[in-house]
Parts: C-alpha cells; structure tokens; sequence
C-alpha cells in the first residue's frame, strides 16, 4: 500500500509510548503488552496509509487532532509532509495540562 505521509513520535510521544509499554507490562504481562503496542502501532500506520482521519481538536491547540485508540489517545499535528504525533496519553489524563501550545 502506497504511505500517504511519514510518522514522526516526538520526545515527549517516545517517553508516552515507553510508560504505556512499561505500565501494560507490568499489570498485564507481555503478550498483552505486545497486542496494545501492535495496536497503537496499526493505528499510526492507518495515518501513514490513509491520510488524516482524526478529529480535529483545536479547543485544545490550534491544528491538533487526535486519534482514539482503547484506553490512550495518540495527538498529533500534521504537516506537509508528515505527522507529528505530539503526545499519546490515557484517555482519563487532563489533555491540556499535558499538551503544549
């Protein structure tokens, strides 16, 4: 399938994904931990293949969008030539308090 546009994780998005993996690892062992991370990581590429299909979130940051994926959101702003996932937080987390202007 042709990429529509490249996926780039942000520090902030890496250190995210290394908690969730962490965290999932720990309450829920590792085949767990692999099936969520396979998830989220099919999610990003559903972007890369098919373009922007999240919903725009500009009462938070202006051009931020966000993709549900289970319990997490992943935030991302897109550019010309990529995504740019900014954050990938619970869904429970305060958005705002996490997410940069």
């Amino acid at each position: 399938m042709q990429s529509y546009k490249l996926i780039r994780l942000s520090s902030p998005a890496k250190k995210d994904l290394q908690l969730v993996a962490d965290y999932t690892q720990q309450v829920w062992g590792t085949t767990q931990k692999r099936k969520y991370l396979n998830l989220i990581r099919k999610s990003l590429r559903q972007l890369n293949q098919m373009g922007n299909v999240g919903v725009k979130r500009d009462d938070i940051v202006k051009g931020l969008y966000c993709l549900p994926v289970q319990k997490h959101i992943v935030f991302y702003r897109e550019s010309d030539k990529e995504f740019i996932v900014i954050r990938i937080l619970h869904s429970q987390m305060d958005t705002k308090k996490h997410i940069e202007n």
